[in-house]
């Protein structure tokens, strides 16, 4: 196996980009144990079973009237979008007034939205995947007006300026898409892994698929590459497709699959892919939103862990609740499962193909009808 080295991919912008990028002589791997990849197939199968029963937490205070909350999505272009639609529309369930600001994927943004929201008198404010330790200005002035914060949609942070949160499934997500590629090659996957690590989240997706692949013992199983870009790299279209074509004249025939680091990006990927003739390789990806499955259905997106946003946000809701009625925060526990291309339906999101109603039961914690 030849040595670890470094490489720099370069963006139409001329930023250069630091990826660690593995180089493996074929020669030097075994075949991946056929055991590997029987325990991966029958990973997937189970994965794949959609939430069927309540994961949430059993009792909540009944919620105060009237409160003005304020949501600052990450990015109202990225999937934080959905995150933030689905608690507007818990808060109204519940009887307040929300209102969503959209934080534009910039940190200036973030701390300049919660110190106006705070002026503006909202009551409470949930942040979208917004990195806490970039906030901290934005959050020392709630806190000094007495105005609690909720982290949704990011790592549970030790912070003791949050007051709550409410997580994804990162690692759970990230294994699920590391068994899917070792089924699906039947061991033998080379992949390109894309990071995203300013948002604490998605880091920690990106470092559950590398610890994910190290813990599957698969023998013949590559990692690539590993670049690490920013949010406005993902949402640029004409730069994403000069990353992918530069991955894919890099590593050519190894190249099977690309993991994103969110959903928002795979339809600029899949694209470029099918104008390349390479429809051998297969975007595995995070979240479902709407092209997304669209996308699993026609095959260009082979798996997606997918994320319950509507779920999630109604999580974030209660959470809240629970802060401004002093009570501890509780488990949420939003589940996750995963989607491929032989299992996608829906013309929607991927997280409909869960029947499971939890909005009743939030509302049975609520007292709401």
């Amino acid at each position: 196996m030849k040595p670890m080295i470094s490489t720099v991919i370069r963006t139409s912008r001329g930023f250069a980009l630091a990826a660690s990028t593995l180089l493996f002589a074929s020669a030097a791997f075994a075949e991946t144990d056929p055991a590997v990849v029987s325990a991966a197939k029958d990973f997937v199968a189970k994965a794949s079973v959609a939430p069927t029963a309540w994961t949430g937490p059993t009792s909540a205070p009944a919620p105060t009237k009237g409160k003005k909350v304020t949501l600052i999505s990450c990015l109202q272009a990225s999937d934080c979008a959905l995150d933030a639609a689905a608690m507007a529309d818990a808060a109204k369930t519940i009887g307040w007034e929300p209102t969503i600001v959209d934080g534009k994927g910039d940190v200036a943004v973030y701390n300049a939205s919660i110190r106006s929201a705070v002026n503006a008198g909202t009551n409470g404010i949930i942040n979208i995947a917004l990195p806490a330790p970039l906030i901290q200005d934005g959050l020392r002035f709630a806190a000094d007006k007495k105005v609690p914060v909720v982290s949704a949609a990011n790592i549970a942070p030790n912070d003791p300026l949050i007051e709550g949160s409410v997580e994804h499934r990162w690692a759970d997500q990230a294994n699920m898409l590391v068994q899917w590629m070792i089924a699906d090659s039947n061991g033998k996957a080379g992949f390109v892994l894309l990071r995203d690590d300013e948002f604490q989240g998605i880091k920690a997706r990106g470092d559950g698929v590398a610890d994910a692949l190290k813990k599957a013992n698969c023998a013949d199983c590559k990692m690539l590459a590993d670049p690490n870009l920013s949010v406005m790299v993902f949402i640029n279209q004409t730069q994403m497709a000069q990353q992918v074509q530069s991955l894919v004249a890099r590593y050519g025939a190894d190249l099977k699959y690309i993991v994103t680091p969110y959903g928002s990006v795979d339809g600029f990927i899949v694209p470029v892919l099918k104008s390349l003739n390479r429809t051998d390789i297969k975007v595995v990806s995070y979240d479902g939103n709407k092209q997304q499955l669209q996308l699993c259905q026609e095959g260009g997106v082979g798996a997606i862990a997918v994320t319950l946003h509507t779920w999630a946000g109604w999580a974030a809701i209660d959470q809240l609740n629970r802060v401004f009625n002093g009570a501890p925060p509780a488990s949420e526990n939003a589940p996750t499962f995963l989607a491929t291309s032989a299992t996608c339906t829906g013309d929607n999101l991927a997280e409909d193909m869960s029947k499971f109603d939890f909005k009743s039961e939030y509302k049975k914690l609520w007292g709401v009808k």
